[in-house]
């Protein structure tokens, strides 16, 4: 059953609950869009009566029970109202995939009236892509009302350039398509651009009179595919003797790279915002009609610091921000920002949203811009939708933002795509959408329980079948009989306890994109805000330094025997040894159907060397919908015979190729290639 018809269902539940809709209808007029009582009397009854069939729709879905948001007292700045849902005829706006939802408004179809784009992800990397409408792509809603009264049609269309081919951006984590409009080239035309998660590109879509040209490459200084840096390793075990590497060179520097546009050095021309964990600019060291972006620099606030929504960076952590993955100067490693004059004093601001996963974090971030010293600088953030007892502002997660002036009064409003969860086919779950990701321990927009049938608690007949057909080995039965033990308590405590406790419908949880718009009203005082330089004040944030730890979080080593006796057998290894906290994927073919890079091991030997059976895996465990492989003292093993050899050295080789991720983000797919000595010895 779709979305649409499910809503459907739904509203005529919802008629055999009449009384208690009238109940919600006095509320619901102060919350739906153009409210109830400023209508002339003509048409209020038709405005009522469309938005008592959202308000029926809504009531049953509760997807407009927000708390009180008090926002922030922020001097010429728009007054937010509460959000309300966007509808598409009598079901809501909304993506599917893997339900990350990025709002634009654009006149899409040349008719004078702006549509309502969103951005939408799926993985679609490597020879995946392009995957057409089935990857990161974007949805046109049509507006079938005015410039100033949207109204969207219930079907969309997908955003296609000239050449009619679907608008798609490689992505293989986190960020979606997010489509923002600037002229780029100054040629009088719109152009849209989009970030990407890895490589760290931004695509550009030219605008011109019919529509947008297929995307290309913005050119930037660096290498956007720069993976993890060989220096790491030489950085971890000696510190004192290794060399720095550049950030530029670093997986770090260029990792979700989420893109919004200004100008912050008032020379005329865009310069790029990016986001991830940290908040950095790369200025236009191009033309104003051919840009070319340099090198990426951290934004700072009016202390000299990096700008964050979370805990304040200590000098040592800004000293090593690209050296590893385990800093996150911005607060959050999933930040995006919006780059906006909010208060409309004449300087940029930036809005920024993170992961919002976790209790206490803000929904919303604003920076208020200022000019220090003739640089761009920001005060500390705000909390913009703070509410009334601390609670969520939004539900979901992975908010994206857009600003523009939805009823055209004049006055911003603000436009939020939220990743909101759903179960049971995309019914809107209040339990874990109001309700912290991770407080719940649900899994982030990407890793859905209900993509893919509950997995079945372990029998130790089916996990012996499937290790044996995987190549999978142990030492003893007791070895297994442990390892077995520990996988059915890991299903216990993930998959059992929500049958155990009626919860079992959390196991068909998918995220799906829902759109919301806070209309700006003008505050009594519309004095602007004070553009003077603010009194720089030492940071009262509380710091602490943690203590330094290994920042790779795969180790591999190739182990072979000292010696070995010419005429007999031995074993090759593999050593993996995975940092707590992140997994690898196991070679078991059910990652590999969720868009995953499954661990790939050879041995390489010399022709006088026997390859003796089959290559061993280790045991796989699983993690939600995926079999993965972690911890340390991990081994793959190949058994070698000696009978053909003559006395000597040899070289033995592996090629290793996995995809690491931790429950905030996944790594790119890596190929290492190792080598060892293996001596073989006279009897």
């Amino acid at each position: 059953m779709t979305v649409t018809k499910k809503y459907r269902l739904m509203r005529g539940i919802n008629n055999m609950y009449s009384n208690k809709i009238i109940r919600f209808f006095s509320l619901f007029c102060a919350l739906v869009l153009l409210g109830c009582g400023d209508a002339p009397e003509e048409e209020q009854s038709e405005v009522q009566q469309s938005l008592l069939q959202q308000s029926d729709q809504i009531a049953m879905m509760g997807e407009m029970q927000f708390p009180e948001i008090i926002g922030a007292d922020i001097p010429g700045a728009p007054k937010l109202q509460q959000p309300r849902l966007v509808m598409a005829g009598d079901a809501p706006v909304l993506t599917e995939k893997h339900g990350l939802a990025a709002p634009a408004l654009w006149d899409w179809n040349g008719d004078g009236k702006r549509d309502l784009l969103v951005g939408e992800f799926e993985t679609n990397s490597g020879e995946n892509f392009p995957m057409s409408e089935e990857g990161s792509t974007v949805r046109v809603y049509l507006n079938i009302g005015s410039d100033g009264n949207p109204q969207f049609a219930n079907e969309f269309q997908w955003a296609r350039d000239t050449g009619g081919t679907i608008m798609e951006v490689e992505q293989w984590c986190c960020i979606g398509f997010t489509p923002y409009f600037y002229d780029l080239d100054d040629d009088g035309y719109g152009d849209m651009i989009t970030g990407q998660y890895h490589p760290g590109e931004v695509t550009w879509f030219r605008g011109n009179e019919e529509g947008f040209l297929p995307g290309v490459k913005l050119p930037q200084e660096g290498n956007p595919e720069a993976a993890w840096n060989p220096m790491y390793l030489e950085l971890m075990e000696n510190p004192e003797e290794a060399v720095i590497p550049d950030p530029i060179e670093t997986f770090d520097y260029w990792v979700y790279s989420s893109a919004s546009m200004g100008d912050f050095d008032d020379d005329g021309d865009y310069d790029l915002i990016f986001g991830g964990n940290a908040l950095k600019i790369s200025e236009n060291i191009g033309t104003k009609t051919e840009p070319k972006f340099g090198r990426r620099e951290l934004l700072l606030d009016v202390n000299g610091k990096p700008l964050t929504i979370g805990k304040v960076a200590t000098d040592e952590d800004v000293e090593g921000w690209a050296q590893t993955s385990t800093t996150s100067l911005a607060g959050d490693s999933k930040t995006s920002p919006y780059v906006v004059d909010w208060d409309r004093d004449g300087v940029l601001d930036l809005l920024v949203t993170g992961s919002y996963r976790n209790e206490g974090a803000m929904a919303v971030a604003f920076f208020k811009g200022v000019k220090v010293d003739g640089e761009h600088r920001f005060q500390p953030a705000v909390d913009l939708l703070a509410t009334e007892n601390g609670s969520k502002a939004l539900p979901g997660s992975g908010p994206r933002l857009y600003v523009d002036d939805w009823n055209l009064d004049g006055t911003p409003d603000l436009i939020i795509g939220a990743s909101v969860a759903t179960v049971n086919g995309g019914e809107f779950s209040d339990e874990l959408s109001w309700e912290w990701e991770g407080t719940n321990k649900v899994e982030s927009a990407g890793k859905d329980p209900g993509r893919y049938p509950p997995r079945e608690k372990p029998t130790r007949e089916a996990f012996l079948a499937q290790y044996e057909d995987t190549g999978g080995f142990w030492e003893t039965e007791e070895v297994f009989d442990e390892f077995f033990q520990m996988q059915v308590d890991y299903w216990q405590q993930t998959v059992g306890v929500l049958y155990d406790t009626g919860r079992e419908h959390w196991l068909t949880m998918r995220h799906q994109g829902r759109i919301y718009v806070m209309l700006g009203t003008e505050a009594d005082d519309a004095d602007t805000a004070d553009t003077q330089s603010p009194t720089q004040e030492t940071d009262k944030n509380e710091t602490s330094q943690a203590e330094e730890e290994s920042k790779l979080p795969v180790k591999l080593e190739l182990v072979v025997p000292e010696k070995v006796d010419q005429g007999s057998t031995a074993e090759v290894s593999l050593a993996i040894d995975i940092k707590d906290g992140w997994y690898i994927y196991a070679p078991t073919g059910k990652n590999a159907e969720q868009g995953m890079k499954e661990t790939k091991v050879s041995f390489t030997l010399p022709e006088s060397i026997q390859q003796l059976g089959k290559v061993k895996m280790p045991m796989h465990q699983f993690k939600g919908s995926y079999d993965v492989f972690r911890g340390s003292d991990l081994a793959v093993i190949q058994k070698i015979g000696t009978e053909d050899s003559t006395p000597g050295e040899y070289t033995i080789a592996s090629q290793v190729t996995y995809q690491t991720c931790n429950d905030d983000i996944c790594l790119p797919p890596k190929t290492v290639e190792l080598t060892a000595v293996l001596l073989v010895a006279s009897n």
